[in-house]
């Protein structure tokens, strides 16, 4: 028996260095994930959901960079709640590799997310999207706990209330409990819990959230980044990939990008937001290029799988050309996980939606010569990858 535990935990080694001792595409250095695994010293470690999708990732690192977008399959530019639609699948022929969902309101206990997608509809498709072969992230945009008001009220210390000894302790750690019931929810047919990657706590260097740099210092923040991990870790979640991501910030450092960075040991993907609000090609392109530079060098660093977390342009339907024109050039000289484009709001198409939807015009030619990059991968891309 003890001779076997040696053989599986050798096995279970090597696997795990073969995998994740990745090649930096940009900075020509070895990309190691953290040892965030509930699991350690066991002989299963290798099989955790969690374990298994990270080493996926790194093989698909070496693929090329994987499609996301939010809220896919649940809404787009011209429909809502239909089953079986996605924009991306109607204008391309293919699921995007990557689906975004988010858990914002399920603290409160509503059935509904923040956009108003049900939490059951939820369930649904991140099951659907791991049976196709895809993969799934998770952001969270809670309520503020103090205020009462959404997560983009960065009034009452909240950060401080919900920590430790704080008055609304008691309450966060309930909502925390919601969070890990959801994610231990998400199980395949014959039982088995469904990985996902989890953003909690994103763009921490703004001042827009009550979690952001204007309402917590960094040692407060980094306490609630591993409370909320620890916690959810003790519940059993062992299907979590846990990921950290700053927004495009003016001080374009890696010291800057990493000052509210909980640690190596809390965190197995480095991200990023970049937007183009603007309306200006260039000024994204400038934007995103040295933001991803800091990204690169960032984590490599801290020795993370590096992703562009969110991005998109505002008005993409009266773009012709944004894809291969304005993000690839851009895109192609790094070596990303992944890109999530932001969601394709039905009831306010012109103002918040980040992929083509049906009957967008040129854009949407842009977008299937963008899918036939050989680096850019769909869902078809990716399933026959294994962990």
């Amino acid at each position: 028996m003890i001779g076997k535990r040696i053989l599986i935990g050798a096995a279970c080694l090597m696997a795990m260095q073969g995998a994740m001792a990745q090649v930096d595409g940009v900075t020509g250095t070895s990309v190691q994930t953290a040892n965030t695994s509930c699991c350690k010293g066991k002989k299963q470690c290798c099989n955790t959901p969690a374990e298994q999708l990270k080493v996926r990732l790194q093989k698909l690192l070496n693929r090329g960079i994987m499609l996301g977008h939010q809220d896919d399959p649940v809404y787009g530019t011209t429909w809502k709640w239909d089953e079986g639609k996605s924009d991306v699948f109607l204008t391309t022929g293919d699921y995007p590799a990557v689906m975004g969902f988010d858990l914002g309101k399920i603290e409160l206990d509503s059935k509904e997310n923040l956009d108003g997608v049900s939490f059951d509809r939820m369930r649904k498709e991140i099951i659907a999207q791991n049976e196709r072969g895809g993969i799934v992230t998770l952001s969270w945009h809670p309520w503020n706990p103090v205020t009462g008001e959404n997560a983009w009220d960065p009034k009452g210390d909240a950060v401080a209330a919900i920590l430790d000894g704080g008055a609304q302790q008691q309450k966060f750690d309930g909502w925390l409990k919601k969070v890990s019931d959801f994610i231990l929810s998400l199980k395949t047919n014959d039982g088995k819990l469904v990985p996902v990657i989890f953003r909690p706590w994103h763009e921490m260097n703004g001042g827009w959230f009550w979690w952001g740099a204007s309402s917590c210092t960094p040692a407060q923040y980094n306490q609630l980044y591993v409370k909320t991990l620890n916690i959810l870790t003790k519940a059993g979640c062992n299907n979590i990939v846990w990921a950290w991501s700053p927004n495009l910030s003016d001080e374009k450092t890696v010291e800057k990008f990493l000052e509210r960075f909980p640690g190596e040991k809390y965190v197995d993907m480095l991200g990023v937001d970049v937007y183009e609000f603007d309306n200006n090609d260039a000024n994204y392109q400038q934007n995103l290029a040295a933001t991803l530079d800091v990204l690169m060098e960032a984590a490599k660093k801290v020795g993370k799988i590096p992703a562009l977390t969110e991005t998109g342009c505002r008005g993409i339907a009266s773009k012709k050309d944004w894809f291969t024109q304005t993000l690839w050039p851009v895109l192609q000289k790094y070596q990303l996980s992944y890109v999530l484009f932001w969601r394709n709001a039905w009831d306010k198409p012109q103002e918040e939606a980040y992929l083509p939807g049906v009957g967008d015009g040129a854009i949407i030619d842009d977008f299937k010569a963008f899918k036939k990059e050989k680096k850019v991968l769909f869902a078809k891309d990716i399933v026959k990858v294994k962990k």
